[in-house]
């Protein structure tokens, strides 16, 4: 048999194949059906795949019932101290908070695990800042699923840069200017004239604020005449206030008196802690 015999052949036999195909499988519609399908995962079998969300975590951050903080980027951690670091001024001190949950172990020596992390906080940045220059403390924080979760991130809140000295300490929600002994004179004193014109600048530069003044006294002495020096102390900051600027409907004043001591009226450093001012910021 010749080649172009061959040819002839060959292409009868393709033809021979495709139309018995097309017969059988297109008009008579005998040919199996296949489809090719994604797995699917059923959740209700034991052995099912789980579809597992993989967590990205912050430059740094704690795991549940742990004091050691995770670097989760090492680089920008170290971005984050010299920026921290950079801040510095003086009359101001780092204050470091460490978050803690109430439904966690404290494994540690210290009071709760929140100050054992703000202490480990304080280790990683004593390379770039003095430690007589960082205050570390715990803060107590309320699950929002009502639940402690495994990790805590980084939160830039958990450092800050606060005035920090013998007459003034600010701190997160209000500020304490304190007293000497059975004071209401003129206030000179250099840190507190400070700090005085950075809450008229921030009043000023916020009108919906307005600024609360409350006066505290130590233990010596009846209520009566601590109520009244406690008031006078408020007073004589808010008429500081109003000679550098601040509008006198802005600020109210109260005195709570021997009230509400923040320290031991038994010891002198204890009495003088409680003759003090505590200046806050409402909205009306």
């Amino acid at each position: 048999m010749n080649s172009k015999s061959l040819l002839i052949l060959f292409l009868f036999l393709i033809w021979g194949s495709g139309s018995t195909y097309w017969y059988v499988c297109r008009v008579k519609g005998f040919c199996e059906q296949t489809q090719t399908q994604a797995p699917t995962t059923d959740s209700n079998k034991p052995n099912s795949q789980k579809t597992v969300k993989k967590i990205k975590h912050s430059l740094i951050y704690f795991l549940r019932d742990h004091s050691e903080p995770v670097i989760n980027d090492t680089l920008q951690w170290q971005a984050e101290v010299k920026s921290l670091s950079q801040l510095q001024s003086e009359g101001k001190k780092l204050h470091i908070e460490g978050p803690y949950y109430a439904g966690e172990s404290n494994p540690t020596d210290f009071d709760n695990l929140g100050l054992a992390r703000a202490e480990a906080l304080k280790k990683l940045l004593s390379g770039s800042i003095a430690d007589s220059l960082m205050v570390t403390q715990g803060k107590l924080l309320e699950p929002s699923a009502g639940e402690t979760p495994d990790f805590i991130e980084y939160d830039k809140n958990w450092t800050k840069w606060l005035v920090d000295n013998d007459f003034v300490k600010e701190q997160n929600q209000k500020t304490i200017i304190y007293f000497p002994y059975n004071s209401t004179k003129e206030i000179r004193n250099k840190a507190i004239l400070s700090y005085m014109d950075g809450v008229v600048s921030k009043v000023k530069n916020h009108p919906e604020l307005n600024i609360l003044i409350v006066g505290h006294t130590d233990n010596a002495g009846n209520d009566a005449s601590n109520k009244l020096l406690g008031l006078k102390r408020a007073n004589r900051i808010k008429d500081l206030l109003v000679h550098k600027g601040v509008d006198a409907h802005r600020i109210i004043t109260k005195s709570e008196g021997k009230n509400q001591p923040i320290a031991d009226n038994l010891t002198l450093e204890g009495r003088q802690k409680n003759r003090r001012v505590e200046i806050s910021y409402f909205k009306k």
